[in-house]
């Protein structure tokens, strides 16, 4: 009885694929470079929330794209739930493979796991001359490839450091306030104002002197430099 049951569940399964499976972009066996960092504490199960903790893989890595599962093939085993996961495998140039597994519920609505590889996937290297890493200040360029953001920093270095955040938390990249997660129960916000950090929960100044902090805060936000001076002082 079980496994007839089972048996139906597949055929169903398949059924329901061959109705809806839309054509897969042909990006298999093919050479990209990650566009950002791309963080992860298990390189076999990456989540696309993007939690900021373990160890990165640096931006400009070249890889090759082994499988994008998503939804277009059919599920052999509906009780495996790898088979039904959408997700993107691939292998760094030393042959240590990876896994993104996309996460809808803390993805933008209607997304799907091409755009995730769109946003952390090119055919370009990025850090090549003219790529958009070179488009960084070398102090920005730096705290990218340590992993850090300071204040002062753009939008689009934090993306290179971070990755993206998750658009549950943040909907838009053009809001000043970006929301990401450091695991299960933490979040860690970072503050913008004309495309520039201006505050971070983690680091709420630099870690410099006050004069530093207070310069920050002077070049980046419209406060006063009493109000600076009252911001920066030690607590």
């Amino acid at each position: 009885m079980r496994r007839g049951l089972l048996i139906l569940m597949n055929v169903i399964s398949v059924l329901l694929w061959a109705l809806t499976a839309q054509p897969a972009e042909n990006v298999e066996g093919k050479i990209f470079y990650t566009t950002t960092n791309i963080w992860f504490d298990n390189q076999s199960n990456i989540e696309s929330t993007n939690y900021l903790r373990g160890q990165f893989l640096p931006i400009g890595t070249k890889v090759k794209i082994t499988e994008v599962r998503d939804g277009s093939k059919p599920v052999i085993n509906t009780l495996d739930l790898e088979q039904r996961q959408d997700c993107i495998r691939f292998h760094d140039s030393s042959g240590k493979s990876y896994k993104i597994v996309f996460i809808s519920r803390h993805a933008a609505a209607g997304a799907s796991v091409w755009d995730l590889f769109k946003q952390y996937f090119s055919q370009n290297d990025p850090t090549a001359e003219g790529g958009a890493f070179s488009s960084l200040t070398n102090e920005e360029q730096k705290m990218v490839r340590a992993g850090e953001t300071a204040f002062g920093m753009s939008k689009a270095a934090v993306i290179m450091a971070y990755g993206y955040p998750p658009a549950n938390k943040t909907p838009s990249l053009q809001l000043n306030k970006w929301i990401y997660w450091e695991n299960f129960f933490k979040t860690r916000a970072i503050y913008f104002k004309d495309d520039k950090v201006v505050a971070d929960s983690k680091t709420k100044k630099p870690a410099s002197s006050i004069d530093a902090c207070i310069r920050a805060c002077r070049e980046y936000t419209s406060r006063t430099s009493e109000q600076c001076f009252d911001e920066c002082k030690p607590k």
